[in-house]
């Protein structure tokens, strides 16, 4: 269950499909590029975003998935997955100039069920299942395989990949050896009500898990003292309890734990390190930390979008640092939002401020990295941490996508000439989009205030180009001593 990991599974991608798989079931799309040229990244985005009937989508290095909405009375779900998956081939063929040879593609549906699983099981199932599809094709056990793939949230608030890990949860647990009788285990819940269960260990590995509440009514049977008081625990023991390991974020592990069958929904989650048994943590404890976690990033975010801000984004940035990986911070801002908000009023402002937001997310989503941070500074400025390994890819497909939108404000009214802040006339077709770009290699000394020192010059550059564009560098020892940090 872990080859895609459940990190894919954002909670507002579960409500939206959850809303919909009513209406006939839902379509899931898994797409796989192999060395794909910018012009395939970019029809495949504008086949994303001109495709109506896909109300969410994500992405995982050159893997993308797609979630198509099917209406009641509609074209079967069976054959708008077919005709759609058509229409992708004919428009990148169309684009790229040529067939991509190397573009696999699976294909499954989500449909309510009565059998007492979680939504989230079965939206995982139909995931891996068009994934496996596509594997299939491609000649490949796996696509682009790699050990537990995750995708965080797909809002790109960054509260998934700044979680804890779950070793920070873990409290003392009973342990007992695969050969220790049943008795015995029911003689500790007996004598210790607030040991909830216990883990069996094999050595110092961890194989089973036997919660009390179950043991109780397992020997509560008519047949259940004469059949098992004397016998192993290994006998009546949870053969496949969720076994997580010390580093893994907080959010991932409650994911997984609320995705279990409903019987073993309140059994403990067993923590290792290295493999080796190192305590475990109840759903209670889990639960109230991530509570903790969304009242906190509420408290923070944006009302208008949503996004993290403040002391979130510094810590976001400090965060990545620590970590000593190569990223890049993205800081976006647009040109003559004043001029806009007096020309058509601050609801159209507004409007505005979270299309920006959205088009961050949708092409962060598409073309970033999982666990890529997006967060509001305020206003009409914008953040973006990302791993991607192309920037530059990034910020041409946001700028195509923000120009490719922002003309439907103006309701139909030609746009040659703006005033800025100034009270200026300047020659100008509306609301342009400012992007500064700054890359770090996860060597050169930095702190986050060098991040924004720098994106001022690099902003102040970008605004003397006509038109929506981008300005990137590398810190580097001699950027740093522009702004004198050396």
């Amino acid at each position: 269950m872990g080859e895609i990991g459940f990190g894919l599974l954002d909670r507002e991608m579960v409500r939206r499909i959850t809303e919909r798989w009513h209406e006939g079931g839902v379509g899931v799309l898994y797409v796989q590029l192999q060395d794909a040229t910018e012009t395939v990244l970019h029809s495949l985005g504008a086949w994303a975003q001109e495709e109506r009937r896909i109300f969410w989508h994500c992405r995982m290095n050159r893997e993308y998935f797609f979630f198509l909405n099917r209406k009641l009375g509609g074209e079967r779900l069976e054959a708008l997955l077919h005709s759609t998956v058509q229409e992708l081939r004919d428009r990148i063929g169309c684009e790229a100039g040529d067939v991509v040879n190397d573009m696999y593609i699976g294909m499954s549906k989500i449909v309510p069920t009565h059998t007492g699983r979680s939504a989230e099981t079965l939206i995982y199932n139909a995931v891996k299942e068009a994934w496996s599809e596509a594997g299939s094709l491609s000649g490949h056990s796996e696509p682009n395989a790699s050990p537990r793939r995750e995708m965080p949230g797909q809002k790109g608030t960054g509260v998934e990949h700044y979680a804890s890990q779950i070793g920070e949860l873990a409290t003392i647990i009973p342990v007992f050896p695969l050969h220790t009788r049943v008795a015995d285990a029911a003689r500790l819940f007996e004598n210790d009500p607030t040991v909830l269960g216990a883990v069996v260990v094999d050595g110092k590995r961890p194989v089973g898990l036997i919660m009390k509440e179950k043991l109780h009514q397992l020997l509560a049977g008519q047949f259940g003292l004469p059949l098992y008081w004397n016998r192993s625990v290994e006998k009546v023991m949870d053969a496949d309890p969720l076994i997580v390991e010390y580093s893994t974020p907080v959010e991932q592990v409650s994911t997984l734990a609320m995705s279990r069958h409903f019987t073993k929904l309140y059994d403990v989650v067993t923590i290792t390190r290295d493999g080796e048994m190192a305590g475990a943590a109840t759903i209670r404890s889990i639960l109230e930390y991530i509570t903790k976690l969304r009242t906190e990033a509420a408290m923070t975010a944006n009302p208008l979008t949503g996004l993290p801000g403040g002391q979130r984004i510094q810590q976001e940035i400090m965060h990545r640092i620590d970590a000593g990986k190569p990223f890049s911070v993205i800081y976006a801002d647009l040109d003559y939002f004043k001029w806009f908000n007096d020309c058509f009023g601050f609801r159209k402002g507004d409007e505005l401020i979270r299309y920006t937001a959205d088009s961050l997310q949708q092409v962060v989503a598409l073309l970033g990295s999982p666990g890529d941070f997006i967060g509001h500074i305020g206003g009409d400025d914008y953040i973006v941490v990302t791993e991607a390994e192309d920037p530059e890819a990034l910020c041409s497909h946001l700028i195509w996508r923000f120009d490719g939108g922002v003309q439907s404000f103006y309701g139909g009214m030609e746009v040659s000439c703006v005033v800025d802040r100034s009270g200026n006339t300047v020659d100008c077709e509306g609301v342009t989009l400012s992007l500064s770009v700054m890359q770090w290699d996860g060597y050169q000394p930095v702190t986050p205030e060098m991040f924004s020192e720098l994106s001022a010059r690099l902003k102040k550059q970008a605004k003397r180009t006509k038109g929506s564009v981008y300005v990137m560098e590398k810190i580097s020892d001699s950027s740093m001593e522009l702004n004198g940090h050396v």
